[in-house]
């Protein structure tokens, strides 16, 4: 891969995990729909209906956390190894200050080691803050999904109109293929004879279909033109 082109957009751990949890839950609904529905059940008034996009939702957490913790996916942090004193102020609340202005690699042990609460990864000894992971890095491990389009139901009829029905008997009625065709007059005078919901099918429709049923060279009369060197070129 050649330097110059390598993406280095970084995301913050908020956005990796927003787009891995739209591709999980995106393949989790497409999977729920595949399944055969299960039978209505009734709640008890403390209870609610389980939202599997929760559980989805956590299912995508994991996936990041194990990829980090084994290393597929590279992550950089704030480091800091400096507790805090407690003192009255603004960082009362903080365990750890003093973090570093530059990231730097946050490895497999330090992600199997901590522990990962909100956006930070702290232990004993030290915490992370901050923290980013390369953009084609969770791309290449989770691909933006796009669901199939689902599938038309084997029971369910072609759609089609009368008309379209019309032209179509009388392909087979006149037996019309590329090497047959009939006239067009023919045809005409035989749509004439024919009603669509009960009423007869107007001159001008007769003349539409009896034309559109037929080749465009059968259209244009006589024998169907021929493709051959153009002679005024010279050898």
């Amino acid at each position: 891969m050649v330097l110059e082109n390598l993406d280095r957009t970084q995301w913050s751990f908020a956005e990796a995990l927003a787009h891995v949890e739209t591709v999980v839950v995106a393949h989790g609904a497409v999977e729920a729909s595949r399944l055969p529905a299960a039978p209505p059940r009734e709640y008890m008034p403390w209870e609610r209906p389980e939202d599997p996009r929760v559980r989805w939702k956590s299912e995508a957490r994991e996936q990041v956390l194990v990829a980090l913790r084994d290393g597929d996916l590279h992550a950089q942090g704030r480091f800091s190894d400096t507790r805090n004193n407690r003192n009255w102020g603004s960082d009362f609340n903080k365990e750890w200050v003093l973090h570093s202005g530059h990231h730097e690699p946050i490895s497999p042990p330090h992600w199997r080691q901590g522990r990962f609460e909100r956006d930070g990864l702290s232990s004993n000894q030290w915490e992370f803050i901050d923290i980013r992971v390369p953009r084609f890095m969770v791309l290449a491990i989770w691909p933006a999904y796009v669901p199939p389009s689902m599938p038309k139901s084997v029971d369910a009829p072609a759609y089609t109109t009368p008309y379209l029905a019309l032209m179509q008997e009388a392909i087979e009625l006149f037996s019309l293929s590329e090497a047959r065709q009939e006239k067009k007059d023919s045809l005409y005078e035989w749509f004439r004879t024919r009603q669509v919901d009960g009423e007869p099918v107007s001159g001008n429709l007769c003349d539409a279909m009896a034309t559109l049923i037929r080749l465009p060279g059968a259209q244009r009369g006589g024998a169907r033109r021929q493709t051959g060197p153009d002679l005024r070129k010279v050898v």
